[in-house]
């Protein structure tokens, strides 16, 4: 795991100036750092070291005199493998790091290495002969490519921040981008909250030539792509997760687990621990008072039943509220996921015990229908497709030819109506607009509260020239689904939620959270393997209707106990109202007396109004909190001054 940075252009290049920018991704890899360059690129890295902990095994790493040159931020899990058949097509090695693996596998394959990498991986590869930079990010995303290019010059970088000192300016906030952060708690990729900076979609790759910056990325792996598979669910998936969980124990260093107590961690725990050459630790949060979220007790019992040591941090609101803008900045982007403190601790711990990798259960809700809200919406996708959408729409069409929506509307508003129907009259209406003008996302906007607020809130939190700045209002774009794929509706709901949730919530804060304090996260539950398997098996037979994640039970029965495959879904949930409530109390004032509200984007007094009613509005009051202290802390850069000048004395 490691940073990544790099500038192609068509001028000269100067590296001296681009030092700084390792700086900033010094956290990401703090064992050493280097760069490459010549007349029109310059790439930079920071190493975390993970296997081959000589340095041999140091980046910007060049390969067949020098004709290649890498930068790489991840792990090839079957980097061994790899090794071997390159070895038999007559390639040579100098080190027994994955990084060369993967620069000989591109000589050798070309861009049809990809289909060869099982792993997780954002990298660029500089092809001195045939002067192109190939750029790849893996299937799943969970490793972030930033990038900008205008036509003579290309950035890209691990994050943000690092992206932002490259750049000769900073770039404006992003209205739609802004737009889309209120409705979903992160902006969806490949938006980021800057115009002009994008990131490089999960499963895609970008080919540039230094005489043509054309950026054009193209998709290597999907979903739809993959055959039926035949065969018994649960021992076809035990038998590929054993596989995957001994090829995420492979490290030169010490790894751990993050363990919540649940069905996801436990699995992985328990198939792990017999594997591992050391003794695998396990790593917990909990909160003050041990309230009902709190899943200690659990966890612990988990451990002790799979022979791990336990480690535990105790969260308490003071220390996130004086913590919160350094944590907020070490997410990149603004991502509204209140369970990402917690997250941050588990890392942090670990890596104060000398753990530099960490297994999680990340990716198991997503894969094995863990999420009701997913459930739901599968379910209204597929009732919409059989009925062609006609009926459940020809109540509202009559109503707008009969002339009675404007009655519904004066009902909805008038202070004699109650306010219960009052609240359903509105949500009906919403759901109509939604449903005639974007019938393909409104299945979400019917399961998702926050999606409902959001909408809700725009006419009245967004002033008059923020909401001139908006195209015509989509939200819910990012969650088409496309009428020709409607014949597998439930794989099609997984891939767009892979691709929004998944890629730019979840994975975004596990990066982050975990490169905070200099270690990697592995999630073998994304293994594109597994995911393959999982999806092969649900295009041949449906698990949609057998309850959530009955493949995975079934495939770890014999080695959880009961109580751990049964409780319901908690993960590292936090005593949110205390929390918010305690955060606007410092907060508040940053929000109301604000950069947004001066830039003009948002309304002071309906800001206000949302404080005052704050438990009726957790999510938006949070998100409003997030976005104000993520500008002042990422572009504004109040909350830490970065040295431009130190030197970096193992460069």
């Amino acid at each position: 795991m490691c940073g990544i940075a790099g500038v192609l252009s068509d001028s000269l290049i100067r590296s001296e100036a681009m030092l700084s920018v390792l700086n900033l991704l010094h956290h990401r890899g703090p064992d050493a750092a280097g760069q490459w360059a010549n007349d029109c690129l310059w790439m930079g890295h920071t190493r975390l070291a993970i296997l081959d902990l000589s340095p041999a095994g140091q980046q910007p790493m060049s390969y067949q005199n020098n004709r290649y040159c890498i930068t790489f931020n991840g792990e090839i899990y079957n980097y061994l493998e790899l090794r071997a058949e390159l070895l038999d097509a007559g390639h040579r090695f100098v080190s027994y790091s994955d990084t060369e693996v993967l620069l000989a596998a591109y000589a050798h394959w070309g861009t049809d290495c990809l289909a060869k990498l099982r792993g997780m991986f954002a990298f660029a590869i500089w092809d001195q002969v045939e002067k192109t930079l190939f750029l790849a990010r893996d299937r799943a995303g969970e490793k972030p490519i930033y990038y900008w290019a205008d036509a003579h010059t290309f950035y890209f970088a691990s994050e943000l921040k690092a992206l932002l000192a490259l750049l000769p300016n900073t770039p404006e906030l992003d209205p739609v981008a802004i737009d889309l952060f209120l409705h979903y708690q992160y902006v969806p990729e490949p938006r980021t909250p800057l115009q002009g900076i994008l990131k490089l979609p999960a499963a895609h790759y970008l080919l540039l030539h230094a005489d043509d910056l054309q950026v054009q990325p193209k998709r290597y792996w999907n979903l739809a792509q993959i055959q039926p598979i035949m065969g018994n669910p649960a021992q076809l998936i035990r038998d590929e997760l054993e596989q995957v969980v001994e090829l995420t124990l492979r490290s030169d260093v010490p790894v751990g687990v993050a363990l919540s107590g649940g069905l996801d961690s436990g699995a992985i725990a328990a198939l792990a621990a017999p594997k591992y050459k050391d003794v695998l630790q396990a790593f917990s949060v909990g909160y003050p008072g041990r309230p009902a979220c709190d899943e200690r007790d659990q966890a612990e019992a988990l451990a002790k039943q799979l022979g791990l040591p336990f480690n535990e941090v105790e969260l308490h609101p003071e220390a996130l509220v004086e913590f919160f803008p350094d944590l907020v900045r070490s997410m990149d982007d603004p991502i509204a996921d209140i369970a990402a403190y917690g997250h941050y601790s588990v890392m942090e711990l670990a890596a104060d015990q000398g753990i530099k990798v960490m297994l999680s259960g990340i990716g198991g809700d997503e894969l094995f229908w863990g999420y009701d809200w997913v459930v739901a919406a599968t379910h209204l996708t597929q009732q919409k497709q059989s009925t062609a959408s006609a009926s459940s729409h020809s109540i509202w069409e009559s109503a707008d030819s009969l002339t009675y929506l404007p009655l519904y509307r004066r009902l909805m508003n008038s202070p004699k109506v109650p306010a219960m129907l009052r609240s359903l009259l509105r949500q009906m209406l919403e759901n109509n607009q939604i449903a005639r003008h974007h019938p393909n996302q409104g299945v979400f906007y019917n399961i998702r509260a926050e999606f409902r607020d959001a909408w809700h809130h725009h006419s009245t939190l967004y002033t008059e020239e923020f909401l001139a700045k908006l195209p015509p209002r989509n939200p819910f774009q990012p969650f088409t689904l496309a009428h020709e794929h409607w014949d597998d509706v439930p794989n099609q709901v997984t891939q767009l939620v892979f691709d929004t949730w998944l890629v730019s919530n979840c994975l975004a804060l596990g990066d982050r959270t975990s490169m905070a304090s200099s270690l990697e996260v592995r999630l073998p539950l994304l293994d594109h393997k597994l995911i393959e398997l999982v999806v092969g098996l649900r295009k041949n037979k449906s698990d949609l209707g057998l309850g959530h994640k009955f493949w995975l039970k079934q495939a770890v029965r014999d080695v959880l106990p009961a109580e751990v495959i049964d409780r319901p879904k908690r993960g590292f949930e936090p005593p949110y109202v205390d929390w918010i409530r305690s955060l606007l109390d410092r907060y508040g004032d940053w929000v109301l007396d604000g950069y947004l509200v001066n830039l003009g984007f948002f309304v002071r007094p309906c800001i206000q109004k949302l404080f005052n009613q704050y438990r009726q509005n957790l999510a938006m009051v949070y998100k409003l909190i997030v976005l104000e202290v993520w500008y002042r802390s990422i572009v504004v850069q109040e909350s830490e001054q970065i040295n431009f000048t130190q030197e970096l004395s193992n460069v």
